[in-house]
């Protein structure tokens, strides 16, 4: 193994990742009414089911430090590779260390995501779940694309 791995720090991530695969695991088992039985015995997993959505990314304490609200919104989206809530993501960010001086984050992150939304920077999912609007280049056209095509539109 490498020299430069730093396993004191790493070791606990690994075991959050692993207790998070077997909730997952006891999740699924449930759904599709089989033994639940966790896949380890540890005590900490016996009990405790996690919806797949709950897996804990990882995200160092500092991955959002001095960023933009909308720049960390992209990034945090582009990290966990799947569509996410404004609460998942407002979430994300204070786990990543996001510098701001808001009382209430997802007061800020909802809007953000609104105005992100009319630049094209994101798009509605599903209710209540955004993503890259670079991961669905056939999705809908930005509010932008409109005016320009009805700009163009208008000159001819």
């Amino acid at each position: 193994m490498p020299e430069d791995i730093d396993i004191k720090r790493l070791l606990p991530l690994w075991i959050e990742e692993r207790d998070a695969l077997n909730g997952m695991i006891l999740w699924a088992q449930k759904k599709l009414g089989q033994s639940s039985k966790p896949a380890s015995n540890d005590r900490h997993t016996l009990n405790r089911v996690i919806e797949p959505t709950a897996m804990p990314m990882m995200l160092e304490a500092d991955t959002f430090f001095r960023m933009s609200v909308p720049i960390a919104i992209k990034s945090f989206l582009n990290i966990s590779r799947r569509p996410s809530t404004a609460m998942d993501i407002t979430e994300g960010l204070k786990r990543g260390g996001l510098t701001t001086k808001a009382r209430n984050l997802y007061a800020t992150v909802y809007p953000t995501l609104l105005r992100m939304e009319k630049s094209g920077d994101v798009v509605r999912v599903t209710k209540g779940e955004w993503g890259l609007a670079e991961w669905y280049p056939s999705g809908r056209k930005t509010l932008l694309e409109k005016i320009q095509e009805a700009k163009d539109e208008s000159e001819k």
